[in-house]
């Protein structure tokens, strides 16, 4: 049996697997513009521009593809087309917006619904500039305050990585083995050893272990149980529940002037909280609501997640009809300690990171010195 070899047969195999990389490479540019992130400060920017043509009188289909036009991020660029796409064919903003929830969250959404609703799009969409510049300078000022700790932490590890692969092999050379050196010493000594044969699976470990632990908090299961942790953290906890309180008191309250029903602006700010305990008990008094019990009467017997003064002032508010302007002074307070709190934190790290600094010194010292001066002593003898 012969085969006949067909010389175009062969060209068309040939530009059918040019054809399949290229296919391969567009869907991992694909992959990588979808998995691109969208910052707060470029969904502030998209409010801000939305709400200046809004106001101008542009229709929000075309303020939509002349934002698209200006952004930098495709991501964003391809979901404002989208979201334009859908509006023209009788989406309203909001529902265009939910389409996309990964971006906007369902607060977000509401209140853009309330607006469209209520014909106040533009007062709307002014308040949404007002909490997400809120958030991002909140953002900032916590990054701010990491950023010292993180690189110090990172110097000191590249650091060590140094001593270990370079400074303690020829230590170890000079004493001619670790019998009888000190204690930091053969620690170190043992450490560099790992560190110089094992250093494949210390790569591995870098990379599975924040992987596994991601995965982890991202579970039902470790969800829960890493909310429940970041709230009795000694000297951060505070700093978090009051960034919890804050966001759910203003939007909440934003909710309720917006003209969202107070349940569903309940339930709304339980998913906005971020933490799975606040979310469950804003989730239960939601539907407490419903069978007539108040809220404050709910929120009550916990005070170390909702202190008494918050919940006082929430009764005050459900007596007198006036929640949502309660919410707001409530909010106002809580961004305040926040303030104060979050330039607290900055003070209280400064001493935390010497501390770190003086300890790894002192180690490598007492490591590399106390077998020199052990020498010495045995030379002296």
């Amino acid at each position: 049996m012969f085969e006949i070899y067909d010389e175009e047969d062969s060209f068309q195999k040939v530009e059918h697997k040019t054809l399949g990389v290229r296919e391969v490479f567009n869907l991992l540019n694909e992959w990588i513009i979808n998995q691109s992130p969208i910052s707060l400060i470029e969904k502030l920017i998209f409010f801000e521009l939305l709400g200046a043509m809004v106001n101008a009188g542009v229709a929000i289909p075309e303020s939509l593809s002349l934002i698209a036009k200006q952004t930098q991020n495709e991501r964003m660029k391809r979901i404002l087309i989208d979201m334009k796409n859908l509006i023209e064919d009788g989406t309203n903003l909001a529902d265009a917006m939910r389409r996309n929830n990964n971006i906007f969250d369902e607060a977000t959404c509401s209140v853009v619904e309330a607006g469209e609703k209520s014909g106040k799009l533009n007062e709307v969409l002014k308040e949404l500039i007002i909490q997400y510049e809120r958030l991002n300078t909140v953002q900032k000022k916590i990054q701010s305050v990491m950023i010292y700790p993180i690189i110090v932490i990172v110097v000191m590890i590249l650091l060590a990585i140094v001593v270990m692969l370079f400074v303690i092999p020829k230590l170890t050379d000079l004493f001619d083995g670790a019998e009888n050196l000190p204690l930091p010493t053969r620690i170190l000594i043992n450490m560099s050893n790992f560190t110089i044969h094992h250093w494949p699976w210390l790569i591995v470990g870098f990379i599975t272990i924040p992987a596994a632990f991601i995965w982890w908090k991202n579970s039902k299961y470790g969800k829960r149980i890493w909310g429940a942790f970041v709230l009795n953290i000694p000297g951060i906890s505070g700093l978090i529940k009051n960034m919890i309180l804050s966001r759910i008191t203003r939007i909440f309250g934003f909710l309720i002037a917006s003209g969202v029903p107070i349940i569903d602006g309940l339930k709304i700010a339980a998913h906005i909280a971020e933490n799975p305990i606040y979310e469950e008990k804003l989730l239960l008094t939601a539907d407490d609501l419903t069978k007539g019990i108040p809220i404050a009467e709910n929120l009550s017997d916990d005070e170390k997640m909702f202190p008494p003064m918050l919940v006082n002032m929430i009764a005050i508010g459900e007596k007198t009809a006036s929640l949502e302007t309660i919410m707001g002074k409530i909010a106002g307070f809580y961004d305040e300690t926040l303030d104060r709190k979050v330039g607290n934190l900055s003070k209280i790290m400064e001493p935390f990171i010497l501390a770190i600094i003086a300890s790894g010194a002192v180690f490598m010292i007492l490591a590399i010195f106390l077998p020199i001066l052990k020498m010495n002593e045995q030379i002296m003898g």
